[in-house]
Formats: structure tokens, C-alpha cells, sequence
């Protein structure tokens, strides 16, 4: 069996340079809804800032003296406070993404 030039699939003529030059719709690109940059953060510090406080408390360790702060109390105390921060932010982002998807549906 044998092709003939009709049976060949025809090659795309190329197109003129200013056929279509301000024809079509201009890209968009779709942001990120607000908010996803502060819940991951967020996340994060919420997760790691106390595990950061108990590593810190242990590194520095404990004096021989009975009575004061012990230090891996204090490290992990500020651990807490930090990841109570990371907690709020992340809360805030997550109110903040609710509030620009309630009104897309």
C-alpha cells in the first residue's frame, strides 16, 4: 500500500508574525489565597518551638543548686511562648483564608 499526497497529514502553514499580535486574553496567573503564608509559619513554629525549648534546656543542663530556675524549665518556657505565638499566627491565617474563601462559592 502506498501514499498518496492526499492521504499525508497536512503540515500547519505558519502563521503570519502580526496575524494574531493583540488578539486573546492576556495570561492570569491565580494567587494564593490569603492566609497560606501565614498558617505554614504558623505550623511550623506552633510544632517546633517547644521541641526547639526542651533541645535548648537539655544542651545547657542543670546546676548542682537546689532552688532557682532550672534552665530546662526556662528553655521551655520560652519554647511555649514562641509556639503560642506560632499558634497565633497560624489561627490568624486560617481566619483569614476562611474569610476570602466564604465569599468564592
Amino acid at each position: 500500500m502506498t501514499v498518496s499526497d492526499n492521504d499525508a497529514p497536512a503540515a500547519a502553514a505558519p502563521a503570519p508574525a502580526d496575524a494574531d499580535a493583540g488578539q486573546g486574553s492576556p495570561l492570569r496567573v491565580k494567587e494564593n489565597r490569603p492566609g497560606i503564608k501565614l498558617i505554614i509559619p504558623g505550623a511550623i513554629l506552633l510544632f517546633l518551638a517547644p521541641l526547639a525549648g526542651f533541645l535548648g534546656g537539655t544542651m545547657v543542663g542543670s546546676p548542682g543548686a537546689i532552688g532557682g530556675l532550672d534552665p530546662l524549665f526556662l528553655w521551655l518556657f520560652i519554647g511555649m511562648v514562641v509556639g503560642g505565638i506560632g499558634g497565633a499566627v497560624a489561627l490568624l491565617g486560617a481566619l483569614r483564608w476562611v474569610r476570602a474563601n466564604r465569599g468564592a462559592d
